[in-house]
């Protein structure tokens, strides 16, 4: 299980809140939401999943970091796109 904390996000309003949660929720992988930590089940990502994953996490400007294990194989090519704006944020430092 793969944690992400959400506490340093910024919420601009409610709602704003509350799109954050519906969205993290509607993404399969992501299996509970508490104590501010997203639980991500690295057994149920698929690529899909893994695109949402990085598009919640940028939106709201959280490190992601911890996706660096959800590296495989079989996504080894597009993930590690030195191109991508995940990049850095993710593999930069090793």
């Amino acid at each position: 299980m793969i944690k992400i904390d959400t506490q340093p996000v910024v919420y601009y309003s409610q709602l704003d809140e509350d799109h954050f949660f519906t969205w993290a929720q509607e993404i399969p992988c992501v299996k509970s939401i508490d104590q501010g930590y997203l639980h991500i089940d690295g057994n149920e990502v698929d690529e899909e999943a893994l695109r949402d994953l990085l598009a919640l996490l940028e939106r709201y400007r959280l490190s992601a970091k911890p996706l660096a294990d959800l590296c495989t194989p079989e996504n080894e090519s597009w993930f590690k796109d030195r191109e991508q704006f995940w990049y850095d944020d993710i593999f930069g430092d090793f």
